[in-house]
């Protein structure tokens, strides 16, 4: 029996009903974006369960809704439903497809928004994850819309990292460091020079008094390569490790720098740890261009 007395009156139910539906979606939305003491990754999994749940609601008042729907002998109801399913198969396999795949991303939970990510060829902050698409701004400034079944099959590289269960300083140590930082991987580096090492184990406790002091929960390692030639290689790193450290006080914590593979030319990995994603867009594409006219020169 249906849950409406007319298809007419069905009718306008459901879309009353899909109506507060969207509302109270875009309401939560707007509620949890002013709670500021709820992190970003619960506020994105809260919103992600509403609109689901909300899909699901609206299905059910549609199927149970309409009296035309009951009224259907059911031998004929097989048929009907068989043939709808595969039309609405074929022509909304992208949507279904997306959805599935955004539930993944939901309960897999790889990136989220406010992360420094790399997702097939687009490095970026994700700034909206919806039900079919992820929204990237770029460091150029340029808004990328990548489905959620492309995000699902290409690698992705997340830059940001949780501190949420790391918040002693040893393990926050750990994971601030690349394992290129301890070996002779680091350029010009002194493993035995004991100034170098305080420099570097005072610079690491002011990010973390910054953090705790923020009570921020999640900082950013971006990474970039770089090609040198051999010609001119030490002058050429000396000049780099300068520019390192002008500009510490815009990072808030020095670039660093490791060998990761040479030949006739000499690559190296630059590596950019910083708080704020809006700091590290400003001044990166900057920094990556005084390391070229460096290489250039």
């Amino acid at each position: 029996m249906a849950i409406f007395a007319s298809d007419l009156e069905a009718l306008i139910y459901a879309s009353i009903i899909g109506l507060s539906l969207y509302i109270g979606c875009r309401l939560l939305a707007y509620l949890l974006d002013k709670i500021k003491r709820i992190p970003m990754m619960r506020k994105n999994k809260i919103l992600f369960a509403a609109r689901i749940v909300s899909i699901l609601v609206l299905f059910y008042f549609i199927i149970e809704g309409f009296p035309i729907l009951q009224s259907i002998p059911s031998q004929y109801s097989v048929v009907i439903t068989g043939a709808v399913s595969i039309a609405l198969a074929f022509a909304a396999s992208g949507i279904f497809s997306n959805l599935v795949a955004g539930i993944l991303i939901w309960l897999v939970d790889p990136i989220d928004i406010g992360d420094v990510v790399k997702i097939k060829e687009h490095k970026g902050v994700v700034k909206s994850m919806t039900l079919n698409k992820v929204i990237l701004e770029t460091f150029d400034g340029v808004i990328v819309e990548i489905t959620n079944s492309d995000v699902v099959s290409s690698l992705i590289l997340n830059y940001t990292t949780n501190l949420k269960y790391r918040k002693r300083f040893i393990r926050f140590k750990r994971q601030l460091r690349a394992p290129q930082d301890i070996g002779n991987a680091q350029v010009d580096i002194n493993l035995f020079d004991e100034e170098v090492r305080k420099k570097q184990e005072e610079d690491i406790r002011n990010l973390f008094s910054e953090l705790s002091k923020n009570q921020q929960d999640t900082f950013h390692a971006y990474t970039f390569k770089m090609q040198v030639p051999y010609k001119g290689f030490r002058v050429k790193v000396d000049k780099m490790r300068k520019l390192c450290e002008a500009y510490r006080e815009k990072f808030g914590y020095p670039p660093n720098f490791h060998i990761f593979g040479y030949s006739y030319e000499i690559f190296l990995k630059f590596r950019i740890v910083c708080l704020d994603w809006r700091v590290l867009f400003k001044y990166q594409p900057q920094f990556a261009k005084d390391l070229y006219r460096i290489i250039l020169e």
